[in-house]
C-alpha cells in the first residue's frame, strides 16, 4: 500500500479544513486534506448558504492574504438593530467609533471557491477527494490515517470533519451536547426596500429571527432570513408553496426589509448544540464544528472556528520557528488550552441568552425590557458587545 508523507493530514475540506489548508501551507509545511465529498471543483460548489464573517475573522483573512478575493463577494453589516418581539423595545448598534465594519454577510459558494482555487496553485498541498477513513493507528512519533488504497503518515492530525465527526467517534472523545428539539429555516431572497447593510434579530417566543443583508443582484436588493422554531412549525412551514412562506414571513420581518418579492432558495437543519470535552488527542487537534456548534443565535460558530485556526497556525509558526516537532503533547495541550475556554463561554452565552428570550410572562417581558433599555441608553455596553460579536475584544 503507498504511504504519503505529510507534516499535516486534515480530514475535512469544508469551509474550516480549507481554510487551516491554505493558512498552514503558506508557513511551508506539506498538507494532505482527505475529503469524503468531491468538492474541490470550485466551478461545481452549490453551497447557497451564507456565513456572518466578524471583523476579527476578517483581520486574519487579510493576514493569510484571501480576504482580497473573498471581499469581492461580501456585503458589509454597518448597522445591527436587535428587537425584542417588536420595534418599541430594540438596541441600535453601529460602529461610528472605529474605521471598520460589524462584520461581512458571504455566500459559502464564494469563501469555498476562492480557498479552492488558491489550494490548486499550492505546491505543498495534496488534495484527496471521494476517500474514507478506514483506521487511525500509531506507528512512534507519527499518526498514520489508512484508506482504501494509500495511507498518510504525518505529525499532525486536523479533524476538520463537522459536527458528528467520525475522528471523534473513531477516539470516543466525550462530548456535551444539547438538542434544542427545534429547527431553523434558512430563506435568500429578493425584497423591495434597500437594507441600507442592516442586520436584525428578532427574539420571538418560539426563537429568534434574524435577517442578514447580501450583495444586490442585478439591482434586486438581497437578504438571507434565518428563522428558529419548533420542529413542527418549521415542517409545516417548508412544506408551503413560495407564497405562503412569503405572505408568514413578511408578518413577521415588521417591513424592515420592505415586502419579500420573491424566494432564491430555502433549506432547513436541525438545531443542537456539542462541546468536546477537550479539544485534542494524541497528535490529533479538533477544530471547527468537530470540536464545537452552538445555538444560531449569536452567528458566531464560523468565526469561532477561525479562531481556532488563528491559534493554531500561530502555534505551528511558533514551533517551525524552534525547529521544534509539530503536533507532540505538548504542542496539543497548549491548542487546548488557548482555546477551550473560548468555547466553552460562548456555549453557555448563546444558550443562556436564547433561554431568557424564550420565556413569556408579564415579569420576564418588562424585566427583558428594562434590560434592552439599559444596554441601549449606555454606551460602554454596546460598544462592549458589539466588540465581542466582531471578535476584537
Amino acid at each position: 500500500m503507498k504511504e504519503i508523507q505529510s507534516k499535516i493530514n486534515i480530514i475535512g475540506g469544508g469551509l474550516i479544513g480549507a481554510a487551516a489548508a491554505y493558512s498552514l501551507s503558506k508557513l511551508g509545511n506539506s498538507v494532505v486534506i482527505l475529503e469524503k465529498n468531491a468538492k474541490f471543483d470550485h466551478k461545481k460548489i452549490l453551497d447557497k448558504r451564507t456565513t456572518a464573517i466578524s471583523e476579527g475573522t476578517k483581520k486574519y483573512l487579510e493576514n493569510i492574504d484571501i480576504w482580497k478575493e473573498i471581499r469581492n463577494y461580501a456585503e458589509p453589516i454597518n448597522k445591527i438593530q436587535i428587537i425584542d418581539r417588536n420595534q418599541s423595545n430594540k438596541i441600535y448598534f453601529d460602529n461610528q467609533r472605529r474605521s471598520s465594519n460589524l462584520g461581512y454577510i458571504v455566500r459559502n459558494e464564494f469563501i469555498l471557491k476562492s480557498f479552492y482555487k488558491k489550494l490548486q496553485k499550492q505546491k505543498n498541498v495534496k488534495i484527496f477527494n471521494n476517500v474514507s477513513v478506514n483506521d487511525i493507528f500509531y506507528k512512534e512519533d507519527r499518526i498514520i490515517t489508512k484508506q482504501k488504497d494509500f495511507s498518510i503518515n504525518s505529525n499532525l492530525l486536523l479533524a476538520s470533519d463537522g459536527k458528528n465527526s467520525f475522528i471523534r467517534k473513531i477516539f470516543k472523545t466525550p462530548i456535551y451536547s444539547k438538542d434544542y428539539k427545534k429547527k431553523a429555516i434558512v430563506v435568500n431572497f429578493y425584497h423591495s426596500k434597500n437594507h441600507q447593510n442592516t442586520a436584525y434579530e428578532f427574539f420571538l417566543k418560539n426563537g429568534p429571527l434574524a435577517i442578514l443583508p447580501m450583495q444586490n443582484n442585478k439591482n434586486e436588493f438581497q437578504s438571507s432570513i434565518v428563522w428558529t422554531n419548533t420542529s413542527e412549525f418549521i415542517n409545516s412551514l417548508i412544506s408551503l408553496d413560495d407564497k405562503k412562506i412569503i405572505d408568514i414571513l413578511n408578518s413577521k420581518t415588521q417591513g424592515s426589509i420592505g415586502k419579500i418579492k420573491k424566494i432564491i432558495t430555502k433549506q432547513t437543519f436541525p438545531l443542537r448544540a456539542h462541546l468536546n470535552s477537550k479539544f485534542y488527542e494524541k497528535r490529533t487537534v479538533y477544530i471547527g464544528d468537530s470540536a464545537h456548534s452552538f445555538h444560531p443565535i449569536a452567528g458566531q460558530g464560523w468565526n469561532l472556528g477561525m479562531q481556532d485556526l488563528e491559534s493554531l497556525y500561530i502555534l505551528v509558526k511558533k514551533y517551525n520557528s524552534l525547529g521544534l516537532e509539530l503536533g507532540d503533547d505538548i504542542f496539543c495541550k497548549e491548542f487546548q488550552k488557548n482555546n477551550f475556554f473560548k468555547a466553552f463561554r460562548l456555549y453557555q452565552i448563546t444558550d443562556k441568552v436564547d433561554s431568557i428570550f424564550k420565556l413569556d410572562n408579564e415579569i420576564f417581558n418588562q424585566a427583558r425590557f428594562s434590560a434592552i433599555n439599559v444596554i441601549e441608553r449606555s454606551k460602554k455596553l454596546k460598544n462592549q458587545i458589539s466588540d465581542f460579536a466582531m471578535g476584537v475584544n
